[in-house]
């Protein structure tokens, strides 16, 4: 995203150059300079991942109910090169080491705790991100009666959306959040629309390295954090005409 609007304003830039918009073309090669630099050392996506990520990044002791019920947020599945096996994704692992890692101290202090996985299949790759994770929870030792799935959700909204269904149906006195920390914010939103307001547990954290020369990196980390504010822009801009459904 951010490498496309930088080739555009080189595209308008040469257009510009062609039409004799000297000047204007001067401003508009200035700004691509200044934006890659600004995004590729590090400076913009450091300040916008900062204040994604900053109100949790300290997970203070948790105070555990009777029942608990932790809800644990697809982030997409991988199929290995040549085969059909499929596995969790890169960027899933540590959401869902983070909620073994919770629901076995949930179970050590002598509590119920449940598990929803919420994920279907928006790859397409033949079997959702609650069944892939489900196996990976299991082979750590998590109870696979206390899991329980749901498997229809393509986005971020819909898993808000599909699994406030099926917390409504049960009784907890405590729900926690499992995402990755620059995409709780976002998260936390949808699904306080749906009348859910979980504890935010963040699995990972994203460093940018400000650095002297740009690197693909900071740029590809920056797509991430203006994906996870254009999100919430269009949660409020939908949300101001109603079209958000319930």
């Amino acid at each position: 995203m951010s490498t496309f609007f930088i080739f555009l304003l080189f595209l308008i830039c040469i257009l510009l150059s062609l039409f004799n918009y000297k000047k204007t073309s001067l401003i508009a090669g200035s700004i691509i300079v200044l934006g890659y630099i600004v995004v590729g050392n590090g400076f913009l996506p450091a300040y916008l991942l900062y204040k994604l990520q900053l109100p949790y990044s300290q997970l203070s002791s948790i105070n555990w109910k009777k029942t608990n019920t932790i809800i644990l947020l697809g982030a997409g599945t991988s199929k290995n090169p040549g085969t059909d096996k499929i596995n969790p994704s890169i960027l899933s692992f540590s959401r869902i080491t983070q909620t073994a890692i919770i629901y076995r101290e949930c179970k050590n202090n002598k509590r119920i705790c449940h598990i929803l996985i919420s994920g279907g299949d928006p790859l397409n790759n033949g079997k959702s991100e609650a069944n892939i994770y489900q196996e990976s929870l299991i082979s750590l030792g998590i109870n696979p009666e206390d899991i329980e799935l749901e498997t229809q959700s393509k986005n971020t909204y819909q898993n808000a959306k599909f699994s406030s269904y099926l917390l409504k149906k049960q009784y907890n006195e405590q729900f926690f959040l499992v995402s990755s920390g620059l995409a709780l914010k976002r998260a936390l939103l949808y699904f306080s629309f749906f009348k859910i307001y979980p504890k935010p547990i963040a699995s990972d954290f994203i460093t940018i390295p400000i650095t002297k020369y740009p690197l693909g990196y900071n740029f590809a980390m920056n797509d991430f954090a203006i994906h996870e504010y254009i999100g919430i822009l269009r949660f409020h801009i939908y949300n101001f005409f109603g079209w958000n459904k319930e």
